[in-house]
């Protein structure tokens, strides 16, 4: 029986009967209700509950660690506090946390436990249910603590085997040292700048101006390579579009992650949409599907921005990949590299990068189906993704 239940049979019956000690067990239980109110919300209001991840980027596959701290700052104590930890359905399958405890009055528990990632993607975590009681069991309050924090799960990588990409060319905007066209003959004298060799400083030239001076030399194009990815549904089988599709962000991430040489400026380029994914009921994050662009640059930042950007991307439907190309690769640096990432060489995307060649791009073309057998000069590869390593065939 609930006590406001019992609390109105006692009060009809004070009312009908008049006696004195079924009005003091009214007044009694009335007394307890109210305080039995007024600890929970008290105690409620000064709970401190704090959530924290020790990581905000794994791989699929990877373990990391949540904390959880509870602490009670009322001066009651709670018979029990129930907590709660909610993630979104796709990055761990099933119950994550749940815990029940006694919380003595100024004193704080601290629980830690690790989720394994399952699936890439860009999570939002810190979402916490709470609910507290008192000791009769009369009431019960619950709340929420939403601590946004993200959490990126990198798309799968594999070891790749080595891809033969076109020559670098003589000529563009930065210097690459490893270029086999370097010209070390310097063509003059310029200011020195932080992180200039100190190989290079200009001693006569130095002394003369009463500042530091380098020599200048001229510029060798850096190696920079774009990767497109096709990921317009429309455009791939049916019946195992999802699994080619997430064969090419792992294929391009792969690629991108195993690139051996730091100094190969990368970028990226796609359509579709930045899917953010939340825990049940706060609704979803989706950008609208657009053209994401990852301009090229080089080092180990600029791989892990590449993959970012695949932890999110989703397939859509929209721009014709065709299209896309075509209206890209107008703006990308003379000389850089095309690597095509498509279902297979279609007649219509032959001819646009051999277009492309002639405009001073490289083309490279990894198909995910049986590719069409045609004349053409463009390096077409087929993509064999096995347990161990991927392959190009």
């Amino acid at each position: 029986m609930k006590w406001t239940t019992a609390t109105v049979i006692f009060l009809v019956a004070a009312v009908l009967v008049r006696s004195r000690s079924v009005a003091f067990w009214l007044y009694l239980a009335l007394i307890v209700a109210g305080a039995a109110y007024l600890v929970v919300r008290v105690t409620l209001a000064r709970l401190r509950v704090v959530h924290r991840i020790d990581r905000d980027h794994v791989f699929p596959g990877e373990r990391f660690g949540i904390h959880l701290r509870v602490a009670n700052r009322s001066p009651l104590p709670l018979p029990w506090v129930w907590l709660e930890d909610h993630v979104p359905a796709k990055l761990h399958h099933g119950p994550v946390f749940s815990h029940v405890a006694t919380l003595p009055s100024g004193t704080e528990r601290v629980h830690r436990y690790e989720v394994q990632a399952v699936e890439r993607g860009l999570y939002r975590l810190g979402h916490v249910s709470v609910s507290i009681g008192d000791w009769f069991g009369l009431r019960e309050a619950t709340g929420t603590v939403d601590e946004p924090q993200w959490l990126t799960v990198f798309p799968r990588v594999m070891p790749v085997q080595p891809l033969r990409l076109p020559n670098r060319l003589p000529v563009g905007p930065r210097r690459d040292p490893l270029s086999p066209f370097q010209d070390t003959l310097p063509i003059g004298v310029r200011q020195y700048f932080s992180g200039d060799p100190i190989r290079l400083i200009a001693w006569k030239a130095t002394a003369h101006k009463g500042e530091l001076m380098v020599k200048e030399q001229p510029l060798v194009r850096e190696r920079v390579t774009y990767y497109f990815l096709d990921l317009n549904r429309q455009e791939w089988d049916a019946g195992r579009r999802f699994e080619l599709l997430e064969r090419v962000i792992t294929v391009a991430a792969s690629l991108v992650w195993w690139e051996p040489d730091p100094r190969h400026a990368l970028g990226m380029v796609a359509y579709g949409r930045i899917e953010r994914l939340v825990p049940e009921g706060l609704g979803r994050e989706v950008e609208e599907p657009g053209v994401l662009r990852v301009p090229a640059r080089a080092g180990a930042a600029q791989r892990r921005a590449i993959l970012e950007a695949l932890a999110g991307l989703q397939p859509s439907d929209g721009l014709p990949f065709l299209d896309m190309v075509t209206n890209e690769a107008r703006s990308l640096p003379w000389g850089a590299t095309i690597v095509l990432l498509v279902p297979t060489n279609t007649r219509e995307l032959v001819a646009a990068a051999t277009q492309m060649q002639r405009h001073g791009h490289p083309v490279v073309m990894l198909t995910f189906e049986p590719r069409r057998t045609m004349d053409t000069r463009i390096p077409i590869y087929e993509v064999e993704l096995g347990a161990q390593e991927v392959r190009f065939a």
